[in-house]
């Protein structure tokens, strides 16, 4: 049995009615800004009625999506309406190759089902222990929480029903990360550029303030990252990203030539994702409305996107020559695609999840049920057309830098 598979085609009938079913999908970001993907086993269809090799050809279709960057894959195994058969497990574990393998930074499985666990068992004998590495199998969603920040609604309504019924024992590891959990002081991540400022000594009314760890950063990979192929794709070791962000949180002095630049680059992202007000407030970018593309888009867009920053802006200054100081290093970035890759469309798929995002001020658990499955499929759907109307958006002030930003 061949390993090989072709991906089904997006303009096909057969692609369109198997992503109505919501098999896998994208969720948001996890906490060093890698992309976040669900499989869930719930939402596989009968197998009486559904071609499975299409179902296959469909995921490997989704995955091309993002293998060719860092990302992370969360399975609910349970509960499952319809089993796959034995030999296509095996099957699909094959095909997904060392193409879909290698940028995968974590496999969290979720209710590891017996049929599952057999299956993942068998298929680790035949695989490298640096892959098995990647595998987590966690009993609950408690355990997910404790290792990744899922936002409700991309949790299936019949996983939560299901967790709900299981017997709540914290393990051991659950137990001790919870005792090891203390509130972290940070003189740099995740606090408002206004309290940044202040900590620097700095007038909060100076409009041209740009933290000085971040001008460290932006330096750092303007000296060495520029030209590197994938820069912002790839992550680096989970441990060395979080010892250098910790560094930088208690004031202590980080020399960036000792760390691979992959972890500078991931420290920028990270920084943009943890501000507590984000750089552009996701309902500005919704009252944008649909903008053209960046590279035909006339003077009276670039006139209308001027006034309504201004205006967006106006009590926030500080903000503004943040994102001003943002878009201008990232488009010096793109300057360099030639040899890293990293286009302006590429880098709005990176930035634009980091960069764009609701002031929520609400407590966001894992038990906030949404009130369907349908209700909580409508809000995936929505943050995926969220996101493709903030990329439009992050590309022209990107693009159209020059235009945009004078005097401003």
């Amino acid at each position: 049995m061949s390993s090989k598979m072709i991906p089904l085609s997006r303009s096909s009938p057969e692609y369109k009615g198997i992503n109505a079913l919501n098999i896998i999908y994208e969720a948001g970001l996890d906490n060093e800004s890698r992309p976040i993907l669900v499989l869930c086993a719930n939402n596989l269809p009968n197998p009486n009625v559904y071609d499975y090799d299409l179902i296959l050809s469909f995921i490997i279709a989704r995955l091309d999506e993002f293998v060719q960057n860092d990302y992370v894959l969360i399975f609910f195994s349970s509960p499952a309406k319809h089993q796959p058969g034995w030999m296509w497990l095996l099957k699909a574990y094959r095909v997904l190759d060392r193409k879909y393998k290698k940028n995968l930074k974590a496999l969290y499985v979720v209710h590891l089902s017996r049929t599952y666990r057999i299956v993942f068992d068998l298929a680790n004998k035949i695989i490298s222990p640096k892959f098995a590495r990647k595998l987590h199998y966690l009993p609950n969603l408690e355990a997910l929480h404790d290792n990744i920040q899922l936002a409700p609604q991309f949790i299936p309504q019949s996983v939560i029903l299901y967790d709900s019924q299981l017997p709540a024992i914290p393990s051991r590891q659950q137990f001790q990360q919870r005792q090891q959990k203390r509130p972290l002081p940070s003189l740099a991540f995740g606090r408002k550029v206004e309290d940044l400022a202040s900590l620097e000594g700095k007038d909060v009314n100076d409009y041209d303030f740009i933290p000085a760890f971040v001008i460290q950063i932006v330096n750092h990979i303007e000296k060495h990252g520029l030209d590197k192929e994938g820069i912002f794709r790839k992550s680096p070791s989970s441990d060395e990203l979080q010892s250098v962000k910790s560094a930088f949180n208690y004031g202590m002095p980080v020399d960036l030539n000792e760390h691979d630049i992959d972890v500078s680059a991931a420290l920028l992202k990270v920084f943009i994702r943890e501000l507590p007000i984000p750089l552009i407030d996701l309902k500005f970018s919704e009252d944008m409305g649909a903008l053209p593309d960046a590279s035909i888009c006339t003077n009276d867009t670039i006139i209308k996107v001027k006034s309504k920053l201004a205006a967006e802006y106006e009590s926030k200054r500080v903000y503004l020559n943040l994102l001003k100081y943002i878009c201008h290093f990232l488009k010096e970035v793109s300057s360099h695609a030639s040899k890293n890759k990293m286009n302006i469309y590429n880098l709005s798929v990176v930035f634009t999840p980091n960069m764009i995002r609701m002031i929520n001020n609400e407590d966001r658990s894992y038990m906030k049920i949404p009130e369907s499955q349908q209700s909580a499929l409508a809000d995936a759907a929505i943050y995926l057309k969220q996101m493709n109307q903030g990329m439009a958006l992050v590309q022209l002030l990107i693009m159209k830098y020059d235009e945009i930003f004078s005097m401003q």
